[in-house]
């Protein structure tokens, strides 16, 4: 219980280095609203990665007890992995212009949270690759599976409420050379766990 507690934090502190729509979004929210506004960001953020979770985890445990292609499933996800990592490792930072947001609309922001989430094809590859990896370190035990991605999901929602509630006091250090070390360090990592599932599991 407590590797899977340690290696869910892992896993979420991964996902935290990802510089999606979401993230941009938290920056301004932060500098520009409130941060009862970045909570609903944030919380909508949660929601949407929990949904996908429980969704992908379901539907792989359906899919690996009903093959005899594991193997499979472990190349898809490493290819996966490795994909979104080269991505990140190459891909130069783009600047997202500001928009004005409705500071009193709380429950709008939670819902743009959740769907921006959930319609970025990079997140359910993320989770895809991330179940893949967990089901074949557990045995497919269904409390270990869960408990690592829920304390993965409490280090996404608890890092994405900081990067919220910090941005008013980082404006001066947030700059394309930092967000494009953050993109380098989280596209080196991805790969070592694409890389890992390939090859190594």
């Amino acid at each position: 219980m407590k590797e899977a507690i340690v290696q869910g934090i892992l896993t979420g502190l991964v996902l935290s280095t990802f510089m999606g729509p979401i993230f941009f979004m938290l920056i301004d929210l932060g500098i520009n609203s409130s941060i009862r506004a970045v909570a609903y960001l944030a919380f909508g953020t949660f929601i949407s990665d929990l949904f996908t979770v429980l969704l992908i985890y379901f539907v792989a445990g359906t899919l690996i007890s009903s093959t005899t292609h594991l193997d499979y499933l472990y190349i898809i996800g490493g290819l996966v992995l490795t994909s979104i990592g080269l991505l990140n490792l190459f891909r130069k930072p783009k600047e997202k212009p500001k928009e004005e947001i409705n500071r009193k609309n709380l429950m709008k922001i939670f819902v743009r949270g959740f769907l921006i989430n959930s319609t970025n094809p990079n997140v359910f590859f993320f989770w895809f690759g991330a179940i893949m990896v967990a089901v074949q370190h557990y045995g497919n035990s269904t409390s270990l599976v869960l408990t690592h991605f829920f304390s993965a999901l409490t280090v996404v929602f608890t890092t994405d409420f900081t990067k919220g509630y910090s941005a008013s006091l980082l404006k001066p250090h947030i700059n394309d050379k930092i967000l494009g070390l953050l993109g380098k360090a989280s596209g080196i990592i991805l790969i070592y766990f694409g890389v890992k599932l390939m090859f190594f599991h």
